[in-house]
């Protein structure tokens, strides 16, 4: 039997959801800013508005990153990676779209992976883009981002090793 997975991450039938991205082990490349630059994040609080867009850019591009790098500097709880994030998002168009659909082509660009906190700022970060591009939506962002979590959860809940969740359950952890 042949399962569908509505994520770009999986493969054989299972989702590939590493807790620790690959570039902890190579922290000189995932600080670099720009291509010539000497600006680095030493202590990650800096909030250089041109550095950000250029990190975004070069994120976005995967220029000098890989997929597994991506992640790891739109989950970071400061200023700076906040504007990197928002730069990040600034390439993306989800006018229109369904919020899976948005989902899907979010993270088809980079592999989701880290603690449930850095996945979940992650998260936040798109749900904020998706109703800047659909403002006309019924939705608001608590509501775009509860969706969102719920797809993630469904969808490692698909291909992971144990019972399926029931409803009563999802319906509880979503509730909170």
């Amino acid at each position: 039997m042949t399962s569908f997975c509505a994520f770009e991450w999986c493969t054989k039938g299972k989702c590939i959801m590493p807790s620790r991205p690959v570039s902890e082990s190579h922290p000189e490349v995932a600080e670099r800013l720009a291509v010539g630059s000497a600006e680095t994040l030493a202590n990650g609080n800096k909030s250089d508005l041109q550095a950000a867009k250029r990190l975004a850019k070069r994120l976005y591009s995967l220029d000098g990153f890989k997929k597994s790098d991506v992640a790891r500097h739109l989950s970071k709880n400061n200023d700076f990676s906040h504007i990197v994030a928002e730069e990040y998002l600034s390439y993306f168009n989800f006018s229109g779209m369904m919020v899976d659909q948005a989902l899907r082509m979010f993270l088809r660009e980079f592999a989701l992976m880290g603690e449930t906190q850095e996945r979940e700022r992650v998260l936040s970060h798109f749900s904020k883009k998706y109703l800047q591009c659909n403002p006309n939506t019924i939705l608001n962002e608590d509501s775009v981002h509860t969706l969102t979590c719920a797809l993630m959860l469904l969808n490692t809940d698909l291909h992971g090793h144990v019972r399926w969740i029931l409803f009563s359950e999802l319906f509880s952890t979503l509730r909170g």
